[in-house]
């Protein structure tokens, strides 16, 4: 048995945080390009897969967020089971309320709080596509229409809203 003594979690990553406001979408994921974690934003290749972003990528080519399905297993399994070079389904929100973790304590996060996406330099921990709280000089990109709802918790998550 687990005792929160100030607060719960805000969630995991990837996870829809309000499912009577969203739309999300099924996609193609490609098996060679795969996400790292849930909760990264991606884009749409020329085939018509979702994918992570490429460093540098603009903004204006984001799509949408990865969505962590119930129950899941993570996408590097889903690859190992069904090999690569065989595509799978998966999920990404174009509209709504997602559970992000932003890779250091989101506690002082505040409602209306710009979003910013990595889209340089990534790092294990801050992948491409990674949603981060603050501006990192040449290394991120606001993501458009999406905001912070308010503080999230000491582990990093929070929620976004986007493009409501």
């Amino acid at each position: 048995m687990v005792a929160y003594l100030y607060r719960m979690p805000v969630g995991i990553a990837g996870a829809i945080s309000r499912p009577q406001d969203l739309t999300t979408e099924p996609v193609i994921l490609d098996s060679t390009k795969t996400f790292s974690a849930y909760g990264l934003v991606g884009k749409d290749s020329a085939d018509g897969k979702f994918i992570p972003l490429a460093a540098s990528d603009a903004a204006a080519v984001i799509t949408g967020l990865y969505v962590r399905p119930y129950p899941t297993t993570s996408t590097p399994d889903m690859v190992r089971q069904i090999g690569t070079g065989k595509n799978f389904t998966g999920d990404v929100m174009k509209r709504g309320y997602m559970t992000v973790n932003i890779g250091g304590t989101a506690v002082n996060l505040t409602k209306g709080a710009p979003v910013y996406v990595r889209n340089a330099n990534p790092t294990d921990a801050s992948p491409l596509g990674a949603i981060l709280g603050a501006e990192v000089t040449d290394e991120t990109v606001v993501l458009p229409n999406a905001t912070f709802t308010g503080a999230g918790d000491a582990d990093g998550n929070a929620e976004i809203a986007y493009n409501i």
